[in-house]
């Protein structure tokens, strides 16, 4: 007699089952989802996991198909703007397979690559200085503004979109698995995931875990058995492959995936991506560097991975840091070190563009595609513009760096520089700036978003610019608005081939104190400048505290040891600032004055 008491200990998804067995239960999972008429969505990162979960969708929507059914796959991926070179190239090359396999299986498959938008870029959060990289130990909000906000509100989009056209809801296909570490078992155990029927994410959204209970034998196994072609496959997995092994600096897939799941995995942080952004810092990513190490195909990220390892070592340097707060109290701001100085940020933006120019030039040598760009023609203006709206740099100083460059043959090379030791950072001293942000402007009128000379000479001509009523009472232009903040590509690419000249001559003569936003204001008056409705009031106040700060030689390529000499300390504000000043109160004599004042 079975003893069906000793059985019911066991649940069906602890049982062990070949990986045939494994597949064919994945495949009755999701082709009774394409049965039901739910589109398939499948979160695809390149990597073996998600590639697997790609390989069974795309099977089990030609066994739909054949079966008299119309399948719907998606496969959606991201891009970050700074992603390993070679992971994207990875991703853009299988997802065009993806394409070719649906095609000739007569199978629907839409394809999307995700990208944030261009603020949430790093190139622009830390270009323009409204940032830093994300170091271990800091808030690191990376993942979410690079890869998780910009994947949920195209997914918001999409499910609308299907649900205008009448189809059910969609399904997520996600690779995570039970044997990837306990952190990430224990959320998906939280969570309820499943391989057999979906459930609901925090979001509402149904998913599908078909690989929930594979290991990683299990999954190089399925890589093997579709890159055979022993099941319809749009993939031989061999670039797959490759990339898993000459990352860890070995010839085997296998082997790397070993040495990266019982060694370096327990050391990764952030994402966790095993081709992190070349630009990571919230983990030392080693991945490039054995690349580069490994095979001489490679050699071409070296200059990636130089600047990140510039960054890393930099990351206490106190000098490089911008020290002029944004926040007055009783006319005082903070003299602290926060985002990075003008000058780190200058230098910044000329070692990526040089690393654009060096990767052309190879390219272009050797007869193929860049394999990176960092900045782009409208990322480059909108650092541009960016840069001159906070006052980091003088107007058009990208433009001036790109010819320096590529014309006059000015090399920006990456420094190779010891790590600096980490310090406290230093305690915050004080600046008397005044009350308010125009305090130090002639007419306040002409502060923020206006240009007397520009209303001038166009004043009564269809190029007047049209003025709004903003919340606080101020007059600014009428600018034109879109949901995300975003650059024209049409009038991008018009002020390249026309109006650079004029640009650099306009770099070239300099502009009077206050007039470092000039370079931004130019971009708005073009038409090359969309804002969203919320950052017009937002880019007025900027416009107009950078003005300010211009006014008092605080802007750009500053002196830190001047400011720190103008600077005084916390004992020595007057009693209404110390005050408003209590939280940067660190020392016990400061602590003192603040009681007794």
């Amino acid at each position: 007699m079975v003893d069906t008491k000793t059985i019911e200990l066991f649940r069906r998804d602890e049982m062990v089952f070949t990986v045939q067995e494994l597949i064919e239960k994945a495949l009755a999972a999701i082709g009774a989802l394409f049965a039901g008429g739910h589109p398939i969505i499948v979160a695809y990162s390149g990597g073996k996991d998600s590639s697997v979960v790609a390989a069974l969708v795309l099977h089990a929507a030609v066994l739909a198909k054949a079966s008299g059914g119309n399948p719907l796959v998606i496969v959606t991926t991201g891009d970050t703007g700074v992603e390993s070179p070679e992971s994207q190239s990875l991703y853009q090359a299988e997802t065009a397979k993806m394409r070719r396999f649906a095609k000739d299986h007569g199978v629907r498959l839409l394809t999307k690559t995700v990208q944030p938008t261009l603020l949430s870029t790093w190139q622009l959060k830390i270009l323009s200085g409204r940032g830093l990289p994300s170091f271990p130990g800091s808030q690191s909000d990376c993942s979410v503004d690079l890869k998780i906000h910009p994947q949920r509100m195209f997914r918001r989009k999409l499910f609308r979109k299907l649900a205008q056209e009448k189809l059910r809801e969609p399904v997520t296909c996600l690779g995570t698995r039970l044997d990837e570490g306990q952190r990430r078992a224990a959320a998906m155990l939280v969570r309820g995931d499943r391989s057999d029927v979906p459930v609901r994410n925090k979001d509402g959204e149904l998913i599908l875990s078909p690989v929930r209970v594979w290991s990683t034998d299990d999954i190089w196994e399925a890589i093997a058995i579709y890159g055979g072609q022993q099941y319809p496959s749009f993939s031989d997995f061999e670039e797959t492959k490759r990339v898993y092994a000459h990352s860890s600096g070995t010839s085997c897939a296998v082997v790397a995936d070993a040495i990266y799941e019982g060694g370096e995995k327990r050391g990764k942080g952030g994402c966790g991506a095993r081709l992190g952004c070349h630009v990571c810092q919230v983990a030392e990513d080693k991945s490039l560097a054995n690349m580069i190490e490994y095979d001489a195909r490679y050699a071409y990220a070296k200059g990636l991975n130089l600047l990140n390892r510039f960054i890393r070592n930099t990351r206490y340097d106190w000098q490089r840091r911008h020290w002029v707060g944004r926040t007055i109290k009783e006319g005082w701001v903070t003299i602290q070190p926060d985002t990075y100085h003008p000058s780190m940020i200058r230098a910044l933006t000329r070692y990526m563009l040089q690393l654009d120019y060096d990767e052309e030039l190879r390219a272009a040598s050797a007869g193929e595609q860049p394999k990176f760009r960092l900045l782009p023609l409208d990322v480059m203006i909108a650092v541009d513009a960016m840069q001159s709206l906070n006052g980091v740099a003088m107007p058009f100083s990208v433009w001036a760096d790109h010819r320096d460059i590529r014309q006059r043959g000015v090399r920006y090379d990456v420094p190779d520089v010891p790590a600096v030791k980490q310090s406290p950072i230093p305690v915050a001293r004080f600046l008397h700036v005044g009350k308010e942000w125009d305090s130090t402007a002639g007419n306040a009128t002409w502060t923020g978003l206006r240009d007397p000379y520009f209303e001038a000479l166009t004043e009564r001509s269809g190029c007047a610019p049209e003025l709004t009523t903003l919340r606080d009472g101020k007059l600014a232009w009428a600018v034109e608005t879109e949901p995300t903040f975003s650059v024209d590509l049409e009038s991008a690419c018009f002020i390249e081939d026309f109006e650079v000249d004029r640009l650099l001559r306009m770099h070239d003569q300099g502009v009077m104190p206050g007039g470092v936003t000039t370079g931004y204001l130019w971009y708005l008056s073009y038409g090359c400048l969309s804002l969203s409705h919320a950052q017009q009031n937002e880019h007025d106040a900027i416009c107009r505290r950078t003005a300010h700060k211009d006014r008092l030689g605080i802007t750009c390529e500053y002196d830190i040891d001047a400011l720190i000499g103008r600077s005084v300390g916390f004992a020595d504000l007057p009693p209404e600032a110390r005050v408003a000043w209590g939280g940067k109160a660190t020392t016990a004599s400061a602590q003192v004055d603040l009681l007794f004042n």
